[in-house]
């Protein structure tokens, strides 16, 4: 970027409904930045160790520069709708955060959202229009971050969401990162408040959970497609993550 300038790329948005409970393992490719509004239900953001919690009504920044996976409970719905880009900015740098805005912000939000739904050329111009007014708005309210992002993670949370149905051990995962394992342990621990194998098995079970929620695949399908070597290992953390059975989660979603 030069002299300060700004601007936006790939400008999408997407709507998400779920019922009563569900996990995000959150996406690290092509992971955009987001301004999304919780009209349903309520939600926990998990990131560098760190917890952003939001609920209906609020308007919350999820920067693409951090990988942020969340948890969200319904009564019995959930539904978030995002607005999605790539920001072009030096010195962009943004923790997840809670927006303090009116009605009409999230309405703006919800408007650039229902124009983006068509294919229809100038009305995705409108849409980019208004969302540079919007960041207008949002931008000098936002709370910068002195966070330094560590690359390493980064890698390694790339690593595991590409490969999480593949064998590999964390030794493999250290190699790949061009650290040590006590490296990579300290690592996790420190940014993620969890191990390696933890943060591998919460990307496991969320693919399990789509699957049971939106297929009709047999319990040791969904195992093998998540990739879990043994169904009672898959239901012993299946239960640790959801308190529940896969078998009884499919029934109750």
């Amino acid at each position: 970027m030069k002299n300060g300038n700004i601007f936006v790329s790939e400008l999408s948005s997407t709507r998400h409904s779920f019922n009563r409970y569900h996990f995000c393992r959150g996406n690290s490719n092509k992971r955009k930045s987001r301004l999304g509004v919780i009209l349903k239900g309520s939600g926990t953001y998990i990131y560098l160790n760190k917890r952003l919690s939001v609920s209906e009504g609020d308007v919350v920044f999820i920067p693409e520069s951090i990988y942020c996976y969340s948890e969200w409970h319904g009564e019995p719905e959930i539904e978030v709708v995002y607005v999605s880009c790539f920001i072009h900015l030096d010195g962009f740098c943004y923790e997840p955060q809670t927006l303090r805005c009116d009605e009409g912000i999230r309405e703006q939000i919800l408007q650039i959202s229902d124009l983006l739904s068509t294919d229809r050329q100038l009305e995705i111009l409108e849409a980019y229009s208004l969302f540079y007014k919007l960041l207008q708005v949002v931008l000098p309210q936002m709370t910068p971050s002195t966070i330094a992002f560590d690359q390493t993670l980064q890698r390694a949370i790339q690593y595991i969401t590409n490969n999480h149905d593949c064998k590999f051990s964390v030794t493999d995962l250290a190699k790949n990162c061009c650290v040590s394992e006590s490296t990579l342990y300290h690592l996790f621990q420190r940014e993620l408040g969890q191990t390696p194998v933890q943060f591998l098995n919460s990307i496991k079970i969320n693919v399990a959970i789509e699957q049971l929620e939106n297929t009709d695949h047999s319990i040791a399908t969904i195992c093998r497609s998540a990739g879990f070597a043994s169904e009672n290992h898959f239901r012993k953390v299946f239960a640790e993550f959801t308190g529940t059975t896969p078998l009884k989660y499919r029934k109750d979603h």
